[in-house]
């Protein structure tokens, strides 16, 4: 059981089958380590990721589960693992005030595990701190997670009672937040990923570079510039299929390799996340239509529904390294559902 994949997996689950939502949620939560973080992985026989975690997006799903069953023994049942997981990000991927993704492992390679985006371009050339186990970057897309995260645990500790616990996050979350905004580029109009060794901005754009709407941490007047300087710009986001795990005019969008310009459901769907915040109508139209269209185009071909697509041709099947049938795909879908509200339809106990 991967990280995010498996909570992926759980709210899409809850649309149709709550025991197998509520199962996934709770087993990968319930993978915590000794260290206190949910693993990268899980396998039998003991076989975890004890170096590195993946993004924190958890609480977010079984917060939105909660919303449509109503079953707080859930919340109850996951919380001291989800707040173990939020403490640890802060005691152990803080550089500066910033949030930086690493690995107890010692190299690079294992942090980009970490982040999910196995190997993306945002990370070619980034130094690696084997001191404080972390690669050098102020990362826009970890530290949005992490105040996402922030903002759904402050709303679990409040249903819960536990209220101390809600102001402790919600200091937190402020604090991060504060920074995320230091990486607001006025001039290119989006958030930039910033080096921690020279402090350079990083102009390698990815939807990463949009997470700070699921974070609600940029304003309209952000969100509206980011739409219409880098979403609906076809040299960057834009075009029949999208969106592009790296911009097209990035010099590793043309190795069409996993997360090297690929389209990934995930980064759809959490910048569709994002939107939701902000009064973006229509760039939100788009990315709903032109998301489903891409999953229907290989469901209705062949069957298919694919771990990653060509951001040119639409194609699932066109390299190896991209499995036939894997379930984040149909999050291109799942957006949808969401926006037609069926989530929203309250489920009797």
């Amino acid at each position: 059981m991967f990280g995010w994949d498996s909570y992926f997996a759980s709210f899409m689950l809850a649309l149709i089958n709550k025991d197998l939502a509520y199962a996934n949620a709770v087993e990968i939560t319930k993978a915590i380590t000794t260290d206190g973080f949910i693993p990268n992985f899980q396998a039998p026989f003991d076989r975890v990721s004890w170096d590195r975690s993946q993004p924190p997006i958890g609480s977010t799903v079984i917060l939105e589960m909660y919303k449509r069953f109503g079953d707080k023994w859930l919340l109850e049942e996951v919380y001291d693992e989800l707040l173990r997981w939020n403490r640890w990000w802060a005691n152990n991927r803080d550089v500066d005030g910033y949030l930086a993704w690493g690995s107890t492992r010692g190299h690079i390679q294992a942090a980009m595990y970490e982040s999910g985006l196995d190997n993306s371009p945002m990370y070619d050339g980034v130094a690696f701190d084997k001191n404080r186990n972390v690669m050098l970057l102020a990362d826009v897309g970890l530290m949005s997670f992490y105040i996402m995260d922030c903002n759904s645990m402050v709303e679990i500790a409040m249903i819960l009672g536990k209220e101390d616990e809600a102001k402790e996050i919600t200091k937190r979350a402020q604090k991060y937040k504060n920074k995320l905004e230091t990486l607001w580029d006025e001039e290119t109009g989006i958030f930039l990923n910033r080096r921690l060794d020279n402090g350079e901005k990083s102009y390698r754009l990815s939807p990463t570079n949009f997470y700070p709407m699921i974070a609600k941490a940029c304003t309209q007047k952000q969100a509206q510039t980011m739409m219409e300087k880098h979403y609906f710009n076809p040299n960057e986001f834009h075009g029949e299929f999208i969106m592009p795990s790296i911009a097209r005019n990035d010099s590793g969008f043309k190795d069409n390799n996993y997360w090297r310009g690929r389209i990934w459901a995930p980064m759809n769907f959490l910048v569709y996340m994002g939107m939701r915040n902000y009064n973006l109508p229509e760039a939100k139209a788009d990315l709903i239509k032109k998301s489903n269209a891409l999953l229907m185009k290989s469901w209705k071909e062949d069957g298919s529904v694919y771990e990653n697509y060509n951001a040119v041709s639409g194609i699932g099947s066109d390299v190896k390294k991209s499995d036939g049938f894997y379930h984040w795909g149909a999050l291109l879908t799942f957006m949808s559902f969401i926006e037609n509200g069926y989530l929203d339809k309250k489920v009797e106990k």
